[in-house]
């Protein structure tokens, strides 16, 4: 506005020296008007910007897109996933006799586990039948525990589980049982290096038998699950 000022003094002067009071008196209407129309539009403009600036003030950082930490829904009797573990609880307790409710019970940690590590649920339900016949608190004389029978040394390569827990149990064996399948190549070479160890699986024959004998077992269980109908 400053300038604006300044520039309509020269003009005037200017007007005035060189054609007389009657022209300086047009040009200063004229300006007087641009004057008013230029107020007129930067109040406008001024407004809205002091708009923009309480609305950004009060919105904060909301423009920003924020992702929720994902806490699983919980499951109705009717989705897909409760009706998997129904399913899969009927057939575990078919298969093994045992009672519907402890088959529920373990049917979702096993197909989570089964699942997430690339098993089939009837092998990994077949191990933990053998291993503990689906007790949640039982110790071996070796010092093995849980549903899976897991020793506590395997503790830290599950991510420091809490082997007492049934299900973080079961999900540790399933690690085990998939990191021998890995190393091996084939289901029998991993199931027995669970049962013996896998230093026993590679070098000494006697653990062999014993292990290829607990793999047979277990591949036992796993035809209940064919054989035995809904």
């Amino acid at each position: 506005m400053r300038q604006l000022n300044k520039m309509k003094q020269m003009v005037q002067d200017a007007i005035a020296i060189s054609t007389g009071r009657g022209l300086f008196a047009d040009v200063s209407a004229w300006l007087t008007h641009c004057a008013v129309l230029l107020r007129a539009q930067l109040w406008p403009m001024a407004g809205a910007a002091l708009t923009c600036t309480a609305v950004l003030l009060l919105a904060g950082d909301r423009g920003l897109q924020r992702e929720a930490f994902a806490i699983p829904a919980m499951q109705s009797a009717s989705s897909p996933w409760s009706q998997q573990v129904s399913h899969f609880a009927q057939r575990v307790h078919n298969a093994f006799g045992i009672r519907h409710t402890v088959a529920a019970e373990f049917a979702g940690w096993i197909l989570e586990a089964s699942q997430r590590q690339g098993l089939t649920p009837e092998l990994l339900a077949s191990v933990v039948f053998t291993e503990s016949t689906f007790r949640k608190e039982v110790t071996s004389e070796m010092g093995a525990i849980g549903p899976a029978q897991v020793k506590p040394y395997w503790s830290r390569f599950c991510g420091s589980a809490n082997l007492a827990d049934p299900a973080e149990n079961i999900y540790c064996g399933a690690q085990i049982l998939a990191h021998y399948r890995d190393v091996c190549g084939s289901e029998e070479c991993a199931l027995s290096a669970y049962n013996v160890g896998m230093r026993n699986e590679r070098t000494d024959e006697f653990y062999q038998q014993l292990g290829r004998v607990y793999a047979r077992k277990v591949d036992e269980h796993v035809g209940r699950f064919v054989s035995t109908a809904l």
